[in-house]
């Protein structure tokens, strides 16, 4: 039975436009040895029909620990052409807009770098994109040749060389996202078989999960600080989130009631657009925003005293806490000392102290939390 596809992935696109994907093949750097190094004496004998799947299943999910963003789907597609030979491919991920995908972020494999514009010509004629055909985890499967294919996706297929298509995807329920992999072989005279349409229907849940590993492994990188309070999520320059952090989500909604994603609320979305370099602050919560491969890890915490004042008051309350004197930290901000004097006096009233001491409590405990390692 044909499995639907998920309200929750149905976002709202501009009219008339379909948004460029975050291209993540851009992202250079070698793999890692393969995982399959530290097992050689526990794998199933050379004979085993079984041993060719363990040991790519022990690199996929390596290779989900220890690569970065980017890395991680050259690495994959790497390994799965030993296994299932293709000669090109394409994988990334989607949300649902007029049953057809918008892809938020796209990662070719052996293919030129007009491949998505491209495509995004014929995305209405590509039979592979109508959503309403599509049955999570079940492959589906093109030959070029056949006289009921459509003639400009052919015309588009030709022009890669492409003969034999082959794409599936997987629902991550939690975020409505649609993620797709098709690969592709250029010979016509080597269809698929149905062993290896089989295979690939048995690895898309393992690339799905290996995927969630990736990005979740991204944000342990990204969190090694010692507040216990921050939340943390990968999201992409649309605002679609793609993993998050337990808590995460409820921080969102409770800063902005009635809010149940996939997509950020429009303030923090904009903001991403506008000022990506900055974090954004909201009455309740400030978010840290780190670039990654096209894509934005958001940590997320309550705001705290600090969070009300503006740059040069904090600049100015640091140095004056380390014990500098009011001609010092003129002469360091190249001021003067009666400006000194002026966000001194707006800092001690917005953050309720009255003294160095207590100035300086504070600038530490925010001190301490920027010069933890990431």
């Amino acid at each position: 039975m044909e499995k639907s596809v998920s309200d929750a992935a149905r976002l709202p696109a501009t009219p008339g436009t379909v948004p460029e994907p975050i291209r993540l093949d851009m992202m250079p750097g070698p793999a890692h040895p393969a995982r399959r190094l530290d097992f050689t004496e526990t794998l199933a004998g050379s004979d085993s029909p079984h041993r060719s799947l363990s040991t790519f299943l022990l690199d996929l999910y390596a290779a989900a620990v220890r690569e970065e963003v980017g890395h991680f789907e050259r690495c994959f597609f790497s390994l799965l052409e030993e296994f299932v030979p293709f000669d090109a491919g394409w994988t990334g991920v989607a949300t649902q807009e007029d049953n057809r995908p918008v892809n938020h972020n796209s990662f070719v494999y052996h293919l030129p770098e007009n491949f998505f514009s491209e495509w995004l010509r014929i995305r209405a004629h590509d039979p592979l994109a109508d959503l309403t055909r599509l049955v999570y985890g079940q492959a589906a499967v093109i030959d070029i040749a056949r006289r009921d294919v459509d003639p400009i996706f052919r015309t588009w297929a030709d022009k890669f060389g492409l003969k034999h298509l082959m794409r599936t995807c997987a629902l991550d329920t939690r975020f409505g996202l649609i993620g797709f992999l098709s690969v592709y072989r250029l010979d016509p005279e080597r269809p698929f078989s149905a062993a290896e349409i089989a295979t690939i229907e048995t690895l898309i849940p393992h690339l799905a999960a290996a995927m969630r590993i990736n990005r979740t492994m991204q944000l342990f990188r990204l969190g090694t600080e010692v507040v216990t309070e921050t939340r943390r999520a990968i999201c992409d320059a649309y605002g679609v989130i793609h993993r998050a952090d337990t808590g995460f989500a409820e921080s969102i909604a409770s800063a902005w009631p009635g809010w149940n994603g996939p997509r950020l609320p429009d303030a923090i979305g904009q903001h991403l657009q506008s000022q990506p370099e900055a974090p954004f602050l909201c009455a309740t919560h400030r978010i840290e925003i780190n670039p990654i491969a096209g894509l934005f890890v958001l940590e997320l915490r309550p705001r705290s005293l600090v969070d009300r004042l503006g740059s040069r008051e904090l600049e100015t309350i640091q140095h004056f806490a380390n014990g500098a004197s009011y001609k010092e930290v003129a002469r360091r901000m190249n001021i003067s000392p009666a400006t000194v004097r002026h966000h001194l006096r707006s800092a001690y009233k917005k953050l309720g102290v009255h003294d160095k001491t207590q100035m300086a409590l504070l600038i530490g405990g925010v001190s301490a939390r920027q010069q933890t390692p990431s």
